[in-house]
């Protein structure tokens, strides 16, 4: 028999239509980037295992790599050093190594519905009790309304995702400074999830809670500004002393995170604003493709995305996502039901637009003849 705490959290609603589709589907499902890393990033990981860097490092990882992340960190906040920074294995476990650090059994801690869906099993691996809180309508930012009513005096963490997956809503600076108060105000340690700080558009602005480190622990990845998911080497930066303690936590979840990447990322830092800026352009077209597509599919209405890859639309036909995801899987095309990302998700469909746009184009096409039936 296995632990209770293993039986508490369910599998992912995600991986489950993966496992559904052929070999042949169209994948608009996918969660990572359809290109492949610089060449000076994977030359550079070679070069890495040849001069022998392939021993244990640093449990905080190498100081080169966290050097390179507090440069870069820096502009949300100018006395961020290499001190506040961990080099994690993803920004996955990351975010389990935070919730472990900072969470007792009891407590609560507030976590975005729709949500990646990580945020709720970590919390009740920890033994806390995640609270969901509500997005607003179109614009998918964090209902204020909602989290005030539901702190209680046991309420420790709020988890904030922008920009956001599933949804690509971006927060605003208004929402960010509310967010920011009723931390302070309460007491409460934000977890902050970034990974897609990099994919913003039309001109929008990342909100970095960075800027408030003394309250906030953020959370970040390589896998998407640098297209090595399999790599799994992330990073999150937090006040210095917490970082020591998460530290310790770290040590007995991995010892140390991976060295060869560490090594490769840190000498090729300096190309990844100019790969960002490669396909972006790309990115910006195909997220409009995607919203316009939605839009013509009679019963979608989908906002377009302000950030991440993913659209997020509704739909006004009484089938439950899991069951109209599990439709479109069965006619060809891989898309993530609403509920993937927790009950607020009902009524919605996530699609990834990390997807050639002729993979775009006859998967819509695909997703249009069942929506018809």
């Amino acid at each position: 028999m296995v632990s209770q705490r293993v039986r508490s959290i369910k599998p992912s609603g995600i991986r489950a239509m993966f496992e559904m589709a052929t070999k042949d589907s169209i994948n608009l499902g996918l969660g990572e980037l359809d290109f492949e890393p610089p060449q000076e990033l994977t030359d550079a990981l070679k070069q890495a295992a040849d001069q022998g860097r392939n021993r244990y490092g640093p449990t905080k990882g190498i100081d080169e790599l966290r050097a390179a992340v507090a440069s870069k960190v820096s502009r949300y906040r100018k006395d961020l050093t290499a001190d506040n920074v961990i080099i994690t294995c993803s920004g996955t476990q990351g975010a389990m190594a935070a919730y472990q650090t900072l969470f007792d059994p009891g407590d609560e801690v507030l976590i975005p519905e729709p949500g990646f869906v990580l945020y709720e099993p970590d919390a009740s691996l920890a033994g806390a009790r995640p609270v969901p809180y509500g997005m607003t309508e179109e614009t998918f930012m964090p209902d204020i309304d909602d989290i005030m009513r539901s702190i209680t005096s046991k309420t420790k963490g709020l988890v904030v995702n922008s920009p956001s997956n599933p949804t690509g809503g971006v927060l605003d600076r208004e929402t960010f400074n509310a967010l920011c108060d009723i931390a302070d105000d309460h007491g409460l340690w934000i977890i902050s999830d970034e990974v897609y700080e990099d994919f913003l558009y039309d001109g929008g602005t990342h909100h970095s809670f960075n800027e408030r480190i003394e309250r906030a622990v953020v959370l970040n990845s390589f896998s998407k500004s640098f297209a090595v998911p399999g790599w799994r080497v992330g990073y999150m930066t937090s006040p210095a002393d917490l970082a020591n303690e998460i530290a310790k936590m770290q040590y007995h979840m991995v010892a140390a995170p991976p060295t060869p990447p560490q090594y490769a990322l840190a000498a090729s830092f300096h190309v990844q604003q100019r790969f960002l800026d490669e396909i972006m352009p790309l990115f910006d077209r195909r997220r409009k493709l995607m919203a316009k597509l939605l839009n013509e599919i009679d019963g979608f209405h989908c906002p377009i995305p302000k950030g991440a890859f993913y659209a997020f639309p509704s739909y006004d036909m009484p089938t439950p996502s899991r069951e109209l995801a599990i439709r479109m899987v069965k006619a060809g095309v891989i898309v993530a039901p609403g509920t993937a990302f927790g009950e607020k998700g009902e009524g919605h469909l996530r699609f990834s637009y990390a997807a050639s746009e002729e993979s775009i184009v006859k998967g819509l096409e695909i997703v249009k003849k069942v929506a018809e039936e």
